[in-house]
């Protein structure tokens, strides 16, 4: 029959320029070294060759599913829907039932008793817009007999490797002759398959080499910055370089290093979308996150932000889409820990907003870069540490020899004194009147009580360092205590005409030693009349407070123990009309050795411990001490002392 032989003529001359063109792109193929451009030209080969509309090339990502690499004749939905789901390998497998063979490739029609399975379905939803006229309006045994292509069916062409292993697999879709695939069809496929197989493994080799050679070039020179000099002075030029060296091994939008620090762990590096942030103490990433990270020492890898919410809700806690308050929310998320031998000192972080992104390889350059951080980190830290304490002792030698100075100098201005009173008696003794020789002697011992107060204080600051100094606590009447204070420094209030008001009440009671607290109110109410000038008032007051009330007043304040063991307290103020004490210098005030800028070319004189001989005692006695003032000159300062109230006896 002549009809018939032309078409087989024609057939024939068909399948031998597809195989001539299969021959000539395989020659192609294998010249292709870049991974991506030859999916997508394999691909591309398929649909030109063997006359499909539409392939997709999903290749193994070892870690248990099939990966759509690329993709050629969908449109942009179809394409993102592909590659945000993956094909499981349980899913591969009921494909490639020995039931759907054909040759070594897979064919399953739109009729077949798997398309029943949801969860199969369901990862091939997007499928496309062929539909042939003819097999619009048969019935399932019409269209199995017709041998018609059917919007539904699937046809799988393996890649092997030389091993015979699984690669990946190709699914040609909507023949342009709308026709079920046929033996010959299959043959010339897998003939083209096994040829873009030889050339993916090959390129896949080659991108394995040149990226093992990248990632062994950048783990040497991440290694040389974290252990030269530089980096110990600098560990966030360290980290900037760790930053450049990762970002050309993997893709990363934001990368963070977090570091154990006393309190608690710390973001330390932060940069995002190639924008560095500040570093501030942690709030991007949860503690609970961290405990984990340093229990199991291991890396946690989440191809998608719902597996990472899923892992955090499994453990109780709910995370918001915007994993790191980005406008963008995160999708691939990678952790290491950072380990120094087996302590876990921080975390890196890796993220992208972008699926399927990181994988365990990723995870293994990580792991070993976080090692080296580890070793960099703790050397930079001892250096830092190293470093303080070189500037804390040179301070220390600063304030030993400011101190010896200065105390030389409280301790000569009383012994003068002392000395030239009793040689004004020895040489004029015989001269003198009473009153005369009753104030040479009264004024020489003043200056003694004044060398026995600045001897005493020194002496108590030493031995409340060395925790010798006892305590006997009982029921003090606070007025009593202002009262017998005002007693002592009455020659001295007297003799200047100084403003002293006090506003105590007669039932106000604290738990207390005696001695210490008149010892404190000596040395508060003795600085309020030094820097006070003439004329000027000073205020004596007291009041008692809750428990809740002390919590207000102290929430303001650095470094104040806040745990406030009494129900109630008695607040003792001395208020003052000196220069004020300026805001910077009244968290130091209090520190041993203490005197404000410029104090030392004062008129007043002062060695800098009685405040911090004020403190400790205060302390000691379950009580706190701090200063008010605006640093305005004339407006002054108010020292406060807050006691544990004591019910009287």
């Amino acid at each position: 029959m002549p009809g018939h032989t032309q078409l087989d003529a024609d057939h024939v001359k068909a399948q031998k320029d597809i195989l001539k063109y299969i021959i000539s792109i395989g020659s192609s193929l294998r010249l292709q070294m870049d991974v991506g451009t030859l999916l997508t030209q394999v691909a591309e080969a398929t649909c030109e060759a063997l006359r499909f509309r539409y392939c997709a090339l999903y290749l193994s990502d070892n870690i248990g599913s099939f990966r759509m690499q690329a993709v050629v004749g969908t449109r942009p939905e179809q394409e993102k829907y592909l590659k945000e789901h993956p094909l499981p390998e349980k899913i591969v497998r009921q494909l490639t039932n020995e039931l759907y063979r054909i040759s070594n490739s897979y064919f399953v029609p739109q009729e077949a008793p798997a398309w029943q399975d949801q969860g199969l379905n369901s990862f091939f939803v997007v499928g496309d817009d062929y539909e042939p006229v003819e097999s619009s309006n048969l019935s399932p045994e019409e269209l199995k007999n017709s041998q018609r292509w059917c919007p539904h069916d699937l046809l799988i062409i393996p890649l092997l490797s030389v091993d015979n292993t699984l690669l990946g697999f190709l699914t040609p879709d909507a023949p342009l002759n709308g026709l079920r695939p046929t033996p010959e069809t299959i043959e010339l496929l897998e003939l083209f398959a096994n040829q873009a197989a030889v050339a993916i493994e090959g390129a896949r080799l080659y991108e394995e080499a040149r990226r093992s050679s990248e990632e062994r070039a950048a783990l040497l020179e991440i290694g040389r910055i974290l252990c030269a000099p530089d980096a110990l002075k600098d560990i966030n030029a360290a980290y900037s370089t760790m930053y450049e060296q990762i970002k050309n091994l993997m893709p990363i939008d934001c990368f963070l290093v977090y570091r154990r620090e006393q309190d608690g762990l710390n973001l330390a590096y932060l940069v995002d979308e190639g924008i560095l942030y500040t570093p501030q103490t942690s709030s991007l990433i949860l503690p609970w996150r961290q405990a984990i990270i340093a229990k199991q020492r291991s890396e946690y890898i989440f191809s998608t932000g719902e597996e990472y919410r899923a892992f955090a809700r499994a453990y109780g806690v709910i995370v918001d889409n915007q994993l790191l308050g980005s406008m963008r929310p995160t999708e691939s998320l990678l952790f290491v820990p950072i380990l120094y031998g087996e302590e876990v000192i921080g975390t890196i972080s890796v993220q992208s907003y972008q699926p399927y992104v990181y994988h365990k390889r990723h995870a293994e350059i990580l792991k070993e870069i976080g090692v080296q951080a580890g070793l960099a980190i703790t050397n930079a830290l001892l250096y830092a540490d190293l470093r303080k304490a070189v500037k804390q002792a040179q301070e220390s030698e600063e304030l030993k020899n400011n101190f010896l100075m200065t105390a030389s100098h409280e301790l000569r201005t009383p012994l003068t004194a002392i000395q030239g009173y009793l040689e004004l008696l020895n040489i004029q003794g015989a001269m003198l009147d009473e009153e005369k020789r009753r104030h040479f002697i009264t004024n020489a011992y003043r200056a003694c009580d004044e060398l026995v107060l600045l001897l005493g204080n020194m002496m108590d600051a030493s031995n409340i360092d060395q925790a010798w100094v006892t305590l006997k606590l009982s029921t003090v009447s606070v007025s009593s205590a202002v009262q017998q204070i005002l007693e002592i420094l009455e020659p001295t209030i007297t003799r200047q005409k100084r403003v002293v008001n006090v506003h105590t009440s007669e039932n106000m009671y604290a738990w207390v030693d005696d001695l210490r607290l008149r010892q404190v109110l000596l040395n508060i109410v003795g600085n309020a009349l030094k820097y006070t000038p003439a004329q000027a008032e000073i205020v004596i007051g007291a009041e008692r407070i809750s428990r809740e009330g002390m919590r207000q007043l102290l929430a303001p304040l650095p470094g104040q123990n806040n745990t406030l063991p009494a129900e109630h307290y008695i607040i003792i103020a001395v208020q003052d009309r000196g220069p004020g004490i300026a805001a910077e210098d009244q968290a130091q005030l209090f520190s041993k050795f203490m005197r404000l800028p410029g104090s030392h070319n004062s008129e007043q004189r002062g060695a800098g411990w009685g405040l911090y001989l004020c403190r400790r005692l205060v302390t000691a006695m379950d009580g706190y001490i701090w200063v008010e003032s605006k640093g305005i000159p004339n407006e002054g300062s108010t020292f406060y002392i807050a006691l544990p109230q004591s019910l009287p006896r």
